[in-house]
């Protein structure tokens, strides 16, 4: 390849260059790239060499050297030498790395920039103590940052929950670190956090439950005219419908869900399995029929009986 010529970045070369099975050669390139996008790709790459990664660390766009300080491959050192780097959005990067120590951490949690506070407040290596401190930070964006954080403890959490902000609210209500109780509090006092609280793996079962019956009251501003396919609360219905972790009891309830909006998430979820599916390869709707055929863990059975029904793509 000629270093003078460019090439066209699409998500097939970004998936190469990224890749660890990257040539060095081909890796030469993308480091001395007149562009400065390939070799912000090149510079996440997991098998930088220390040669690049040096050329790199001093490269003349702040984007290629954030990329190589968001590199969690690297050496610490070099991660800890760019945590001084004169833009602001390097030192972030870099705070957003792992691979920093906790000590390194705290130093940055005092900076004066919020971006790279919250940062630190993200990164799973930050200690308790810091983290801490960062959920009193004036800056919601920091407080939020802290939230979302994988390691925060429950007591944080719970203090995080009585926030003013509602972007707070709603990283408190998608930790899985999250208590029971007070994503339940959550919902009862912070309407907006709902849809991410009933995501959150840590629901139980029998709380979600309520929240479907609930669901399938019409709204205020709905009546018995209403068509069942977008009576009552379908969004939330469809966002229990998609996950993961439903006993066998509950999935026969929502096979028979008014809505074939709900019916047809249902289809689409991985694990279900086909004892589900061959119910709703008979489906009325065809969106449902369509989902059962795409679901990997539907029986040819299952495929076949929703294809004889019809199925929208083979009308097309």
């Amino acid at each position: 390849m000629s270093i003078a010529r460019l090439i066209e970045i699409d998500d097939e070369v970004r998936a190469k260059v990224a890749s660890s099975d990257l040539d060095v050669k081909e890796m030469e390139y993308c480091v001395l790239s007149p562009q400065t996008e390939l070799r912000s790709i090149v510079a996440s790459n997991p098998n930088l060499t220390n040669q690049f990664t040096k050329w790199m660390s001093t490269d003349i766009e702040p984007s290629v050297r954030a990329a190589v300080a968001r590199n969690s491959f690297l050496d610490q050192s070099v991660i800890l030498k760019l945590s001084s780097d004169a833009h602001i959005s390097v030192v972030a990067a870099a705070a957003e790395n792992p691979v920093l120590s906790a000590d390194k951490l705290d130093e940055l949690s005092t900076h004066r920039s919020y971006i790279v506070r919250t940062e630190v407040a993200k990164n799973p290596s930050t200690s308790s103590t810091t983290l801490e401190k960062l959920s009193h930070d004036s800056e919601w964006g920091v407080r939020s940052g802290v939230a979302v954080n994988s390691t925060s403890s429950k007591e944080l959490l719970k203090y995080l929950a009585l926030d003013s902000v509602g972007e707070v609210l709603i990283s408190v209500a998608g930790n899985s670190n999250t208590p029971m109780t007070v994503l339940e509090e959550l919902w009862s006092s912070s309407p907006a956090t709902r849809s991410t609280v009933i995501e959150n793996p840590v629901c139980t079962e029998i709380f979600l439950k309520s929240v479907y019956e609930a669901a399938l009251l019409p709204k205020d501003d709905q009546d018995e005219t209403w068509d069942d396919d977008i009576r009552g609360d379908t969004n939330m219905r469809q966002s229990i419908a998609r996950r993961s972790d439903l006993s066998n009891q509950f999935l026969k309830v929502l096979v028979l869900d008014p809505s074939h909006y709900v019916r047809r998430d249902l289809a689409n979820n991985s694990v279900l399995t086909d004892e589900f599916l061959s119910i709703l390869a008979l489906d009325p709707d065809e969106d449902v029929r369509e989902a059962v055929v795409n679901n990997p863990n539907s029986s040819q059975e299952s495929k076949a009986a929703a294809a004889l029904l019809g199925i929208p793509a083979m009308e097309n």
